[in-house]
């Protein structure tokens, strides 16, 4: 038996989470347990990544060492030499998309959580394959005889260590090409290394039955659940594997494969982190609908709707571009897989609620997002739908006329029909194409977008054509880019250049965001009218044309053009066919555009504000806090910035100090056009990710604050009045957020405060300045009165447990106690159980916690029946479990049984009983 250090006794503290047998694994077991051994190995824990990366290379955050790929060719840079992490990983496009295989496997997720650990110039090899073996095969007890190893054909190194020093056996050790076990460089040159990876054989049933099937294979048998990388070279331009002087390592292992091993579950899809997720799902099924043969379909809509959850929650909404397509494809894709088994109404959306159930330990956010996250993927969802039925049938009729001209390619010019008009993305149409052993002309729907692209470039202009059943807009008059007067004045006079009447707006948004059931979008010439932009709200008001009014509930920027945004109804002339008579009014004078003042000049409070906070943040906090989004709207504004945790109250009120002194100051506000590389080289603030073109406008408070933005602003910083932040919090790991309020705003929350203060001084019976005192006092008193009453029940439970060992019943050589706690916690039960095991000589004892919701029995084995071995609490209990089908584990003196209600104590009590005696 090898005895290196790899094969000593695990960490109890690792192991703590996991005696209570394989099913009792939960995901957040996995977690900590895998973070805790890590702890015990001197390893840092690091937060979790954004999804959304700041590297500008990258979609998603695909892999736990994103974040720390700069370390491994410069160690010395790292703030830390090792490190443990539980990342967020989404890859659903780019180069390592997984999007095409979720539902053509059981084990590829979109979304999923990588644990890692890392090592930057500290351990190699040998401590990480000792590390992977102590986890996998002493901690969480793997059926070694189930595991194979794959190692990078060329290292010999890794061959050695798994064979001759861990003892693996060389027939279950794979040598396989650069393809599956080499990795990187990213680019043409950088840091790179072999790969060595643990697989888990599922068994034959889920092989592909082919002779050679082994690790590496792409059928589901064998399932790869960590990946050991060896960052140990640097290809340079010449082609050369220059050795790093100090290599690293970077590990990536799927907590979703883990978990589909560790909870003996059917598939990953049928582990604690999908199963109320698939039950959300499965819920749409219409009744009688075959739920084997929607399965695939059902693990599809699971998947995306995590992912969906996971990106919205950090800011991003679907779309048609960058990421936001991403979504877009998951949301579609997910949709067009549940449609041949009956659903035809939204119901991705109903899956937000359990996807924020099940991560609520670890990711609390999603639960906070989940209102608007519902909300924008009902209105994706109805969208689509409108256009779904349609776009399959033209897509059945176009499959089947290539399968009659047998042309197993289909014309990319159809594939770009059923994007153009039915909203179905280039890639989907392929898939699906694919289902029916057809390929798509990709480089003729290139050449189709291509030629879409310049005829809305020579011709007229299309806003919304994105958006499935949109209506075109209706030209009143030739126009360029729409003028913004905004700035300068808050009202003026404008030709309308084009006009639409659509449902919802053709995806237009109101203030609220959400389209009416009919909305009216006015495009002029020149507007004043600020569109929702930069993490500003659009302006709301009034345009006037001749007699008739309308009123703007929200304004958008697309393609150069600000449209503003009407509900049909609140005009007076708008007719009931909206047609005719409002061509014939809006193109026969000009109308008169005003803005709301006081609410342009409640969101100019609040966004001025935003650029004093981020000035007060990195002065306070220092130069490191960067933004990470924000939201300004009349009543109250929303800053995100990247810091490592939370502000302590000093801190807060430092802030706040440093934007009211910034107030008082008055200082009067400067706008200026600049050229972007002039203001970056003079230091203004650019916001990552942000596009800008070559003139950008700067906002400078002198001496506090300078940033580019095309948003609204007050004339001078006294303007704002008064600056209170109302809330600090996280937003997700490393981003924090703060919600403040401005002028009004803070008045009236100041006022109600105060209101809340002396109505419950009121019913203390005291004075507002002497609350917190008198609070302080009745806890004081409440915490006296608890140590008092934990007293007596210590004395009480005391006495019962001398009864109970005085009554303790002789079963053959054991003596057999039992004891009901009809008060009291878990931990009272654990320390009246220690209790009673050391009163009992070769004793069992059987303890009931009725108080609890769900009842709690609790098996202790005094230290001299352990010790003789052969019975203890373990083997009891892992024998009451398979007699009574109940869940219960824990320790050789101690373990506890989960009750259903209090009769199953009776059973309990009786089978123990039954139990002793057959140990005799």
């Amino acid at each position: 038996m090898n005895t290196h250090p790899a094969h000593r006794a695990p960490d109890e503290h690792a192991r703590a989470a996991l005696r209570r047998g394989a099913r009792g694994f939960s995901a957040e077991d996995i977690r900590r347990s895998y973070l805790d051994f890590f702890v015990s190995k001197n390893h840092r824990v690091v937060p979790s990544a954004p999804l959304v990366p700041q590297d500008p290379t990258l979609l998603f955050t695909s892999a736990g060492m994103v974040q720390f790929k700069s370390y491994y060719a410069d160690p010395e840079a790292a703030p830390y030499r090792t490190a443990a992490s539980l990342q967020k990983c989404l890859r659903a496009g780019g180069k390592q998309s997984d999007l095409e295989n979720v539902g053509r496997t059981l084990r590829h997720h979109t979304f999923f959580e990588m644990l890692g650990n890392f090592s930057f110039g500290d351990y190699f090899k040998k401590e990480s394959i000792e590390y992977a073996w102590e986890l996998v095969v002493d901690v969480w007890r793997f059926d070694r005889e189930r595991l194979w190893i794959s190692i990078y054909e060329e290292d010999q190194e890794a061959f050695d260590l798994w064979a001759r020093h861990i003892g693996f056996p060389e027939r279950r050790i794979v040598r396989l090409g650069k393809k599956d076990n080499f990795w990187g460089p990213v680019g043409d040159t950088g840091v790179c290394g072999p790969s060595s990876e643990i697989y888990y054989d599922t068994g034959s049933k889920r092989g592909c039955a082919r002779a050679e099937c082994k690790p590496g294979c792409d059928c589901d048998r064998y399932i790869e659940f960590w990946n050991l990388v060896f960052p140990q070279f640097f290809l340079t331009e010449r082609g050369v594997y220059d050795a790093l002087p100090k290599p690293g390592i970077d590990t990536g292992m799927g907590l979703e494969r883990v978990a589909f091993i560790l909870q003996e579950a059917q598939d990953n899809f049928h582990t604690d982190l999908f199963l109320p997720i698939r039950a959300a799902i499965e819920s749409a099924l219409p009744a009688g609908t075959d739920r084997a043969k929607a399965s695939m379909a059902v693990n599809v809509a699971a998947d995306h709707i995590r992912a969906l959850c996971f990106a919205m929650t950090e800011g991003l909404i679907p779309s048609n571009e960058g990421r936001g397509y991403i979504l877009r494809r998951l949301l579609r894709r997910s949709l067009t897989k549940m449609h041949p088994f009956g659903i035809r109404a939204p119901f991705l959306h109903a899956g937000v609620d359990s996807v924020a159930s099940v991560m609520a330990v670890r990711y609390p956010e999603i639960g906070e997002r989940a209102a608007f996250i519902k909300k924008a993927i009902h209105a994706e969802e109805e969208r689509f739908l409108v256009t779904l039925e349609q776009g399959l049938e033209r897509l059945e009729s176009v499959i089947s006329r290539c399968t009659r001209e047998k042309n197993r390619v289909m014309p990319g010019e159809d594939a770009f029909v059923l994007y153009d008009t039915y909203g179905f993305p280039p890639e989907l149409t392929s898939e699906l194409a694919m289902d029916a052993g057809l390929a798509v002309d990709m480089d003729a729907f290139a050449a189709a977008m291509r030629a879409q692209k310049e005829r809305a470039r020579s011709g007229g202009f299309h806003v919304g054509a994105d958006v499935p059943g949109a209506r075109p807009f209706r030209e009143l008059r030739k126009s360029g880019d729409t003028t913004f007067l905004g700035y300068e004045t808050l009202s003026c006079e404008s030709w309308c250049a084009a006009l639409r009447i659509g449902e919802g707006g053709g995806g237009g948004r109101t203030a609220e965001g959400e389209g009416p059931d009919r909305l009216l979008e006015l495009i002029f010439e020149e507007t004043v009218f600020y569109p929702e932009s930069g993490g500003q709200v659009g302006d709301t008001g009034a345009v006037t044309c001749a007699e008739a009014r309308f009123e703007v509930s929200g304004v958008r920027a697309q393609n150069g053009k600000i449209v503003h945004l009407i509900p049909l109804g609140a005009g007076r002339a708008d007719g009931e066919d909206g047609g005719e008579a409002l061509e014939r009014l809006l193109a026969g004078a000009k109308c008169t555009l005003s803005v709301n003042p006081v609410l342009r000049s409640a969101t100019a409070r609040n966004h001025t504000a935003t650029h004093l906070l981020h000035a007060a943040l990195r002065s306070v906090l220092g130069g490191h806090v960067v933004q990470a989004g924000s939201f300004v709207e009349p009543g109250r504004l929303r800053f995100d910035f990247n810091h490592f945790q939370a502000l302590s109250r000093e801190e807060l009120s430092a802030v706040e100090a440093f934007v009211n002194q910034a107030i008082l100051k008055n200082v009067e506000l400067e706008h200026r056009i600049m050229k972007y590389a002039e203001a970056v080289r003079a230091g203004v603030i650019a916001l990552f990710g942000e596009k800008y073109g070559e003139d950008v406008r700067v906002i400078e408070v002198e001496g506090i604050s300078r940033e580019l933005c095309g948003g609204t602003h007050v004339a001078r910083t006294g303007d704002i009045g008064l600056f209170l932040v109302r809330q600090e919090g996280s937003v997700s790991s490393g981003v924090r957020r703060i919600e403040a309020l401005t002028g009004t705003g803070a008045m009236d929350y100041i006022h109600h405060v105060i209101g809340q203060r002396e109505a419950l001084a009121a019913v203390l019976r005291t004075s507002p300045e002497e609350t917190a005192g008198k609070v302080r006092a009745l806890i004081a008193e409440a915490d006296e009165l608890k140590k008092r009453l934990e007293s007596r029940e210590s004395k009480i439970v005391g006495d019962r447990i001398g009864e109970a060992v005085h009554s303790a019943r002789a079963i053959g050589r054991f003596s057999f106690a039992t004891l009901e706690m009809e008060s009291g916690d878990i931990a009272a039960l654990r320390a009246a159980g220690d209790s009673l095991r050391e009163k009992l000589e070769r004793g069992v004892g059987l303890l009931l916690l009725a108080a609890s919701k769900k009842p709690m029995a609790l098996v202790v084995v005094s230290e001299d029946v352990v010790r003789e071995g052969g019975l203890n609490a373990q083997t009891l209990t892992a024998h009451l479990s398979r007699a009574l089908s109940l869940r219960g584990g824990g320790k050789p003196h101690m373990a506890q049984v989960g009750l259903d209600s209090r009769n199953d104590f009776d059973r309990v009590v009786s089978e123990t009983i039954r139990f002793l005696k057959e140990a005799e």
